[in-house]
């Protein structure tokens, strides 16, 4: 098990048309849809906890859509063995 020296912080997701199933993001499309990722290399990693905090603000307040989509946590991203991982937080 390991995490990067300065931080991995990932988006810990949920659309609010389905509270009980959690994501974590692997990207965000130009259409505004979070995409979930299945791996560790899979998952987008931010180096500081206020970038991904300020992006889970965004999603959070609906950024540039009319309404909110998704709510979001950030969580910190840490490898497990193979290609698996989990997240550690709050």
């Amino acid at each position: 098990m390991s995490a990067g020296q300065t931080g991995d912080w990932a988006i810990f997701y949920r659309r609010l048309d389905d509270p009980t199933v959690w994501h974590t993001m692997k990207l965000w499309r130009k259409d505004g849809v979070l995409v979930s990722a299945k791996t560790f290399d899979d998952v987008y990693k931010f180096n500081r906890f206020k970038e991904a905090f300020n992006f889970a603000k965004n999603l959070i307040t609906g950024g540039d859509m009319d309404q909110p989509v998704y709510d979001a946590q950030v969580k910190r991203v840490c490898k497990a063995k193979g290609d698996a991982f989990y997240l550690a937080g709050n």
